[in-house]
């Protein structure tokens, strides 16, 4: 099989020569997980970690300092539109190299600013490479490399997503609290460019088909299934022609409405957590629910590729719901760390069917394209969410009444997700 361009197939990095029998996809998906470990711990946990360093050690409001991560949240969705329709056209690498020098320039920049007006410029720049390296290039990787596995290698690919949340959190912290925030943004800057460029560079390939190969390793008598799947795969979609299908918008509402509740309780959970558990506690709890996110996202993966992935949608978001009511009546210990165990289990499986869905949907030449113009609309609903319940916290006088609310926001959202149907299938021209 040759690349679509009709040119010879491109070899894979030599050390492939030491498994050759292992198909190449699968260290791509180790590659994204490890890339994703970082860009997320660094490029979304970081943000919670540099808000509290920069109001103690600069003596800044945390108002200004939440304005500018709202900025953040804009900037990153606003630049994965455009980096969704590059990646679909050239390919993910140059982006996510790119991506990763941003990033690194950002974070150093974050340790040096002396006024709030600065680090609104900072921010977007942080927010740019975050779009560059995030879930819309990985993604699209991913769902190029697999079609038939795609839910499996989609799982452990976005496990980093976990491990980066576990490990740099408290990691960050230590190191600020240590050395202050200027000297720890420099090595955390280090660490983006020692783990980004070298995975761009030696591991990452944009398509198995540059390489002679098939998705998930099939030889040329695939099946006839992934034959279909593949043809599916092959329809052509603009930002703005998903844009005018029910399936986008339902999307839209879908993942919109769960990603606000989502966000917003996982912003507040330690203090919610706090008014009935200690603060070592608390943080305990709060580490149940990344442990959480991280198994159920691989046990999920294991059997994600053989069901409907809207109806196991619309699951785990009543199964959130759940969870958001268990946070509003739940008063000890016990309960409080169940429901935290099991709201992991929903929140990292749900950022990962958005994927699977988008590119089940539109397919995978579209994938960066569609995900890039969903995450805009998205991922700005979302970084409402903390601003939101905290809100309705102060106008209730606590967290109960608000969770109630986000309870009502998750149903319309399970509501949404089962009336998506597949777009009508055509092909359209890249112009």
């Amino acid at each position: 099989m040759c690349p679509s361009d009709g040119r010879a197939p491109r070899p894979l990095p030599a050390w492939q020569r030491l498994a050759p029998r292992v198909f190449y996809g699968w260290s791509v998906v180790l590659g994204t997980a490890l890339l994703s470990s970082v860009v997320v711990g660094v490029g979304f946990y970081g943000l919670a970690v540099f808000l509290d360093a920069l109001c103690s050690e600069r003596g800044w409001s945390r108002p200004a300092v939440s304005l500018a991560t709202t900025l953040y949240f804009v900037t990153s969705g606003i630049a994965g539109v455009v980096v969704g329709r590059s990646v679909d056209r050239r390919g993910p690498r140059v982006w996510i190299a790119a991506g990763g020098v941003a990033m690194a320039l950002a974070v150093l920049a974050v340790g040096r600013v002396q006024q709030t007006w600065q680090l609104m410029l900072v921010y977007p720049l942080l927010a740019v490479g975050f779009a560059m390296t995030g879930p819309v290039p990985t993604g699209t990787l991913v769902s190029r490399w697999f079609v038939r596995r795609r839910a499996r290698a989609m799982s452990i690919s976005q496990t980093g997503v976990s491990i980066g949340g576990i490990a740099l959190v408290p990691i960050t912290t230590a190191a600020i609290l240590e050395v202050g925030i200027e000297a720890a943004t420099r090595w955390l800057a280090g660490l983006i460019v020692a783990v980004v460029l070298p995975l761009a560079l030696f591991v990452l390939r944009s398509d198995p088909r540059d390489h002679g190969l098939r998705p998930d390793g099939d030889g040329r008598n695939a099946l006839a299934p992934v034959a279909r799947a593949a043809a599916g795969d092959e329809r052509l979609w603009s930002a703005r022609e998903a844009m005018r299908t029910r399936a986008f918008w339902l999307l839209v509402i879908a993942f919109g409405g769960i990603l606000f509740c989502q966000v917003g309780v996982a912003m507040h959970q330690l203090s919610l957590l706090r008014q009935h558990l200690t603060a070592p506690i608390a943080a305990l709890a709060v580490s149940t629910t990344a442990g959480g996110s991280m198994l159920a996202r691989l046990l999920v993966g294991t059997f994600a590729d053989r069901v409907s992935q809207r109806r196991l949608g619309v699951g785990l978001i009543l199964l959130q719901a759940s969870t958001l009511l268990g946070f509003a009546l739940a008063d000890d210990a016990v309960p409080l760390f169940a429901v935290s165990l099991v709201f992991g289990f929903t929140i990292g499986n749900l950022f990962m069917l958005q994927m699977l869905l988008v590119g089940e949907l539109f397919g995978v030449r579209s994938f960066g394209t569609v995900l890039g113009a969903l995450q805009l609309l998205t991922q700005t609903t979302s970084g409402l969410g903390p601003a939101a319940l905290g809100g309705l916290h102060a106008a209730f006088g606590g967290y109960p009444p608000g969770l109630v609310v986000l309870v009502c926001i998750a149903l319309v959202a399970a509501l949404a997700l089962s009336r998506v149907r597949p777009p009508p299938a055509q092909s359209i021209s890249a112009s």
